[in-house]
C-alpha cells in the first residue's frame, strides 16, 4: 500500500524546505506555509532561483512559531567557484544572521539584497501562498522510487535529488514513475473477444484519454492536473549552482525510454517533467500526516 513518507514546505519560495511530520491543508488546497514568501525586485518582478542562481548558495532555516529565519552561504558554494566572481565576492562579505519574516524590506530583504547585487522586497500571502501553478494550489507529489531512479541517472543521492525538484510530497511503496498515472493514465486496453467485424481495430481510438486521477491521502482528497514541466534549476547542483552537463537532454533521453505502459504522454508538449500538480477535491482544514495511506480512485 502506497504511503505518504515525506512532507516538506517551502516557506520562502526558491529557499530550503523544511521536512515536517504534519501538516494542514488550506481551504485552497495549499500546504500551510508552503511559499508563503516570496521575493522580489523594486520593480515587482518575481526573485527566484530560475532567474538568481545565487540563490543555491544560501542555506535557510526557519522556526516558523516565531516566523524566525536564520541565512548563510553555503561554503560549498565559495570553494565550487561556479558563480560568477562578483556573486562570490559578496556572499563571501555575509555572516549567519536570523530574521522576523515581514513583509516589506525589513527582516532578511538587506541581507538578501547583498546577495544577490540588487534590491528586493518580501511579500507575503498566508491563505494559499504562491503556487507556480495557479489553477492547481495543491501540493507536487512524487515517489520516492521516482526520485531514487533520477538520482542514479545522474549519480547524485537521493538528498540532492529531493533539493534539485522541491517536491511537497513523497510517496513510498510504489515503482518508478508511479504518479505519471494518476495525472497522464493511459486509455483501458480494449477486449479482443466478442468484437463485431465492424469495430476498428482499436475502438477507443477516436475517445479522449481518461481524465487525471483523484487520490486521497489519509483525510484528504486531491485530484492530479498535470506532470510538472520543469525550468533550468534542477540542471542545477542544489548547494553550488555548478550545471550538471546536458541535464535536460539525458534527463528527457532516460525519461522517454522509462515511460510506462500505463501512461499516455501524447499531450506531454516535452518529456522535461516530474512529479504532478494537484488540486483539491472536497473541504480542506484538515492535516495531512506522514505514515497516511495513499489511494488513488479506480478509472
Amino acid at each position: 500500500m502506497p504511503t505518504l513518507d515525506r512532507i516538506t514546505i517551502y516557506p520562502v519560495k526558491s529557499l530550503d524546505g523544511l521536512d515536517v511530520d504534519d501538516c494542514l491543508v488550506l481551504p485552497c488546497g495549499a500546504l500551510e506555509h508552503d511559499r508563503r514568501w516570496r521575493l522580489v525586485d523594486m520593480d515587482g518582478r518575481v526573485v527566484n532561483a530560475k532567474r538568481s542562481a545565487v540563490l543555491a548558495a544560501i542555506r535557510a532555516e526557519f522556526v516558523l512559531s516565531e516566523r524566525l529565519v536564520t541565512l548563510g552561504v553555503d561554503p560549498a558554494a565559495l570553494s565550487a567557484a561556479a558563480l560568477p566572481a562578483a556573486d562570490l565576492e559578496r556572499l563571501r562579505c555575509l555572516a549567519r544572521e536570523s530574521f522576523q519574516l515581514v513583509p516589506g524590506q525589513a527582516g532578511p530583504c538587506g541581507w538578501l539584497t547583498e546577495a544577490v547585487g540588487y534590491g528586493v522586497l518580501l511579500q507575503e500571502r498566508a491563505d494559499g501562498g504562491f503556487p507556480d501553478d495557479r489553477d492547481a494550489p495543491g501540493p507536487t507529489v512524487v515517489s520516492t522510487a521516482t526520485l531514487a531512479e533520477v538520482a542514479r541517472w545522474f549519480s547524485f543521492d537521493l538528498d540532492e535529488c529531493r533539493r534539485r525538484f522541491r517536491t511537497n510530497l513523497e510517496v513510498g511503496g510504489t515503482d518508478a514513475f508511479w504518479e505519471d498515472t494518476l495525472a497522464s493514465p493511459a486509455r483501458p486496453a480494449p477486449s479482443l473477444f466478442d468484437l463485431p467485424p465492424d469495430l476498428p481495430a482499436d475502438p477507443y481510438a477516436d475517445l479522449p484519454p481518461p481524465e487525471p486521477r483523484a487520490f486521497s491521502i489519509g483525510p484528504v482528497t486531491f485530484r492530479a492536473t498535470n506532470v510538472c514541466r520543469r525550468c533550468v534549476v534542477p540542471g542545477r547542483d542544489s548547494r553550488t549552482a555548478a550545471a550538471t552537463a546536458h541535464f535536460r537532454d539525458a534527463f528527457e533521453a532516460r525519461r522517454g525510454r522509462g515511460l510506462r505502459d500505463d501512461v499516455d504522454a501524447g499531450a506531454w508538449s516535452t518529456l522535461y517533467r516530474l512529479a504532478v500538480n494537484t488540486r483539491l477535491e472536497g473541504d480542506g482544514r484538515r492535516r495531512l500526516a506522514v505514515g497516511c495511506e495513499v489511494k488513488p480512485t479506480a478509472l
